[in-house]
């Protein structure tokens, strides 16, 4: 069963997009509105917009949920809601310390790693939820919760999926000491002002050094995230064995929740592209960790309704696990299609 709300979120002009309603007037750093509320955003908005520099707006977001019958699912959804929320707050208190509240870190992800092993599929439902006003705090949690998986995965023992899941958690908590402009437009930044945005790694292994009682794998599970096994990755360039174990599962998680998730409308969901660009990019990330994710990650995408880039709808039968964007689907009038027979047609999107 699904219910249809409609709520305001406050939405980064870099990720804005065309037919989407504003919700609230837009005003000039004086004070004059620029733009009505009500008003549907056109390309030419998006660029006057960017040209006032206007940071972000509050739209209109219509999204279909579920209503889940399952009381464990129903319960992690509840954790993962609260959560988010906690994180906002975190983030808030280290902006006006400059000090990291563990304790309460430590409790979400105890808390969201303890329903991992009762809810079963998890990671369909983060992404079926209302847009959240701020990225940064939701893309936190969703981390948390895909390495916890990935962990649970490859057998680790229960603390060592806590620690993961915490590491996760924190995986970008030196965000909270930028500058939000930096942080709500990674990708649309000057060469200079990206240099500046990587310093979040660094940022948030200093604030973590500060605090006692936390063992060292998670804080360089934190500090080696964006590192790559070939060597490209930063703050060091370290390469292989010289990454820890931990940070190789954020990174995969990280990714994954990014590719997903930003710059996208809540109503094109597509895990399958996402998944696709893991696999372009195994040679950089533990092969084993994210060969483990995908293969799983393809498990759940049999019985999706989907969109395929001719505009044709149909429900995937059997996932092709190597290239998920061309699995067999049938159409709506019953044609089944191997979308993995040399034409051009691919799977979009989720329809939701």
């Amino acid at each position: 069963m699904t219910e249809t709300s409609r709520k305001i979120v406050e939405q980064p002009v870099a990720f804005l997009v065309s037919g989407t309603e504003l919700a609230k007037d837009v005003y000039s750093e004086y004070g004059n509105v620029l733009i009505n509320q009500g008003t549907v955003v056109t390309q030419p908005i998006i660029k006057k917009l960017e040209t006032w520099n206007i940071q972000s707006v509050s739209i209109w977001s219509e999204v279909t949920e579920q209503v889940i019958a399952d009381p464990a699912l129903q319960k992690f959804l509840n954790t993962y809601n609260q959560s988010v929320d906690v994180v906002e707050q975190a983030f808030d208190t280290i902006r006006q310390t400059r000090m990291l509240p563990l304790a309460t870190f430590q409790k979400t992800a105890d808390d969201l790693a303890h329903n991992l092993t009762t809810a079963g599929n998890v990671i369909d439902q983060l992404y079926n939820l209302p847009p959240c006003d701020d990225y940064t705090f939701r893309h936190s949690v969703n981390v948390s919760v895909i390495a916890g998986l990935i962990a649970l995965w490859l057998k680790y023992p229960p603390e060592s999926i806590h620690a993961i899941s915490l590491a996760g958690l924190l995986h970008d908590v030196g965000k909270s000491l930028l500058p939000p402009k930096l942080v709500n437009r990674p990708h649309k930044l000057s060469t200079d002002h990206y240099e500046t945005y990587k310093q979040h790694v660094t940022l948030g292994y200093e604030l973590l050094s500060k605090v006692s009682g936390i063992a060292e794998s998670v804080r360089l599970g934190v500090t080696d995230h964006h590192e790559r096994e070939d060597g490209s990755g930063y703050p060091k360039g370290l390469s292989g064995a010289d990454i820890h174990p931990y940070a190789k599962i954020i990174a995969i998680a990280d990714l994954y929740d990014e590719a997903l998730t930003i710059n996208r409308d809540p109503g094109m969901l597509s895990p399958y592209c996402s998944i696709e660009k893991l696999q372009h990019e195994v040679y950089r990330l533990d092969p084993k960790a994210c060969l483990t994710f995908t293969s799983h990650m393809t498990n759940f995408l049999t019985g999706d309704p989907v969109m395929l880039t001719n505009g044709s709808k149909g429900r995937v039968v059997c996932t092709n696990k190597r290239w998920p964007s061309r699995s067999i689907v049938q159409l709506e009038d019953g044609t089944v299609l191997d979308l993995n027979d040399g034409g051009d047609v691919r799977i979009s999107h989720i329809i939701r």
